[in-house]
């Protein structure tokens, strides 16, 4: 949930994309919208409510999280979204059993959560791996490119019957055609504590996260997904509803627990 800060007489608003609402009623969820508030010993009151959780997109989160460099305050998150929402997702990560869902910047928040890093500007920092050549991720990339799309598509691979592969009904050996909208991306040699990378695009950044296969997650099923790109800007494409639908009855079938 974004935040628009006060200016004048406006107390500022909290706002949410209706995209991520459509997609998770469209999967058969009820999709409730979790304010950040600002004495997080709330949260506790609202895991009655939940079954699963979503954390979506939007700018970047601070840099101190993970011992990154100073970065322009036009380009993080409000202070107050960016307290709160590492809050949760280490409440909800660590203290539940709760499946998760993590979109571009909340696929890089679960990373945050669990100790690790992010490569904070791919134009300026990123060495593609792998041979692939650099792809425009960001905005400010596809600019420089001449590109007016609304994002830039191009194929993701998978590992094999991993849940990033399973959630996007991606057989073996196939590619997804995704978008790109982040100039941000996890760090390959930090991506936090029980995670591992399961999807990658053709110059190495990583495209999708889940459970690590000797981790107390993957021993229970638990259904942990991040991903970098945006399924819910790409409804109508059945692959990229697929991990809505996964995240709903995941939800639907599991016992909500706190420790």
């Amino acid at each position: 949930m974004s935040i628009r800060p006060p200016s004048g007489d406006d107390p500022g608003e909290a706002l949410t994309p209706l995209a991520y609402i459509d997609a998770i009623a469209g999967a058969g969820g009820i999709p409730l919208c979790i304010p950040p508030y600002e004495d997080h010993g709330k949260i506790r009151k609202i895991l009655p409510f939940l079954k699963g959780f979503l954390f979506i997109g939007g700018a970047d989160y601070r840099p101190e999280h993970y011992g990154g460099h100073p970065q322009p305050e036009e380009e993080l998150v409000h202070p107050r979204r960016d307290r709160f929402d590492v809050a949760l997702a280490r409440f909800i990560l660590e203290e539940t059993n709760l499946p998760v869902l993590g979109i571009c910047g909340g696929c890089q928040l679960l990373t945050i959560a669990r100790g690790g890093a992010l490569v904070q500007d791919i134009g300026t920092e990123w060495r593609p791996r792998g041979g692939g050549l650099p792809l425009p991720h960001s905005r400010k990339d596809r600019e420089k490119q001449g590109k007016e799309a609304p994002f830039f598509r191009h194929p993701v691979r998978f590992t094999a019957n991993s849940l990033a592969a399973r959630a996007t009904d991606t057989p073996p050996g196939a590619m997804l055609a995704t978008n790109s909208f982040h100039h941000q991306a996890i760090h390959p040699d930090r991506l936090g504590k029980y995670l591992i990378a399961s999807a990658w695009s053709a110059d190495g950044i990583i495209e999708a996260i889940e459970p690590a296969p000797d981790s107390p997650w993957a021993a229970s099923g638990r259904f942990v997904l991040g991903v970098q790109w945006h399924p819910e800007r790409m409804q109508d494409e059945a692959p990229h509803r697929q991990p809505f639908l996964a995240l709903v009855k995941a939800a639907a079938n599991t016992w909500v627990s706190a420790g």
